[in-house]
């Protein structure tokens, strides 16, 4: 049995009681959305056992549930609303800059917290350009949900900040395309970004060695 295996299932265990705060807190919020009861409950389950059991016993496992859930909250409200809250974004900022503060303390050198600040700075400036110069494409709720994100991958490395951007928008391509095909989407339709973003977020993170496969 992998070292990985019991607290992959602990943490999936852990994951389906946050899943159910997470619904609750987004039900409760007058931005937020109400899901249906179980889905955010196994999809939580399922971020959180896979990110630990791949991550464990490694020192960005708490990176990698942190960006699990955050994934769940945020995905399930774009994917309902098309609207990422700022009741999630916003605070998600400072609670990213003490997980990695955590993991730094905990294991120093795992990354760099100055390089995850330069990366988060111009990132977001750089979607809050895309997103004046062309609103449908990028929201102020993306903007917003970047310097969560690139804080994590740009805590790795700038590679890893930039392949989360380009899986991204690698899946954000394929959904489009999905949808253009089934005749789901037409050439105008809008898609929910954010989903994407937190997902290649998570996956640079629990898969680090993506980044070496690669980039080299």
């Amino acid at each position: 049995m992998g070292a990985g295996v019991l607290p992959g299932l602990a943490g999936a265990l852990a994951g389906a009681l946050a899943g159910s705060g997470i619904r609750m807190l987004l039900a409760a919020l007058r931005r937020g959305a109400k899901i249906r009861r179980g889905v955010l409950e196994l999809a939580a389950a399922a971020v959180t056992g896979i990110g630990v059991a791949v991550a464990w016993p490694g020192p960005l496992v708490a990176l990698v549930v942190w960006a699990g859930l955050l994934g769940v909250a945020l995905g399930a409200v774009d994917l309902v609303h098309h609207r990422l809250p700022d009741a999630l974004t916003l605070p998600a900022i400072p609670i990213t800059a003490v997980v990695i503060a955590g993991v730094e303390l905990a294991r120093p050198g795992t990354g760099s917290p100055v390089t995850a600040i330069v990366v988060a700075v111009i990132g977001t400036g750089l979607f809050w350009g895309l997103s004046t110069l062309a609103p449908r494409a990028m929201g102020l709720g993306d903007v917003k949900l970047l310097p969560s994100l690139a804080l994590m991958t740009g805590y790795l490395s700038v590679a890893t900040a930039l392949l989360a951007v380009v899986i991204a928008f690698v899946l954000g391509a394929l959904v489009a395309l999905v949808g253009l095909t089934v005749r789901r989407l037409s050439m105008t339709s809008a898609i929910p970004f954010g989903p994407c973003l937190l997902a290649g977020c998570w996956l640079v993170l629990a898969f680090p060695g993506l980044v070496t496969a690669v980039v080299g």
